[in-house]
């Protein structure tokens, strides 16, 4: 079923923050291991005529494009992290409003977005409202079916 845009990139701020928590700090052990190790593979390799700290000063500061390059791409891969959790985050979060709502006893049927993952469950969801509402339907004519009898004088 096709649905419009979310209006907010946070559907689920405990899960989406924790993702996100995880994926900076991989993304923070990745961006200082790879920059060690650039840098100390290019030091020890690099002119044997200067000393090792000129190396290592020069090579560092070679790496500072890289590191700007790599530091002004990070908010724009978070964001599109959080975007991308959406897609797992908002079915969940709307299985849970609709499970919320059958609880008290409203039976509406669930959609997902298009692109958004676990679309089957909406069907599965559907399937046990739809079960809901009939089993309702039926103690309500068993109570009607009890109610006449009781009111009908024993013969």
């Amino acid at each position: 079923m096709s649905r419009s845009q979310r209006k907010q990139n946070y559907v689920d701020s405990h899960v989406q923050g924790a993702l996100l928590r995880r994926i900076c700090s991989h993304w923070l052990i990745f961006f200082f291991a790879a920059a060690v190790a650039v840098i100390l593979l290019q030091t020890l390799l690099g002119d044997p005529g200067k000393t090792l700290s000129q190396r290592l000063r020069l090579e560092t500061g070679e790496f500072m494009f890289v590191a700007i390059v790599m530091i002004s791409l990070f908010p724009a891969f978070m964001l599109d992290t959080i975007r991308f959790s959406n897609r797992f985050v908002g079915p969940i979060g709307r299985i849970r409003r609709y499970l919320r709502q059958l609880a008290i006893g409203q039976t509406d049927h669930c959609a997902f977005r298009d692109d958004d993952f676990w679309s089957q469950l909406a069907n599965e969801f559907n399937a046990v409202a739809d079960l809901v509402e009939s089993q309702k339907l039926e103690i309500a004519r068993l109570q009607g079916l009890v109610e006449s009898a009781s009111s009908r004088p024993n013969a």
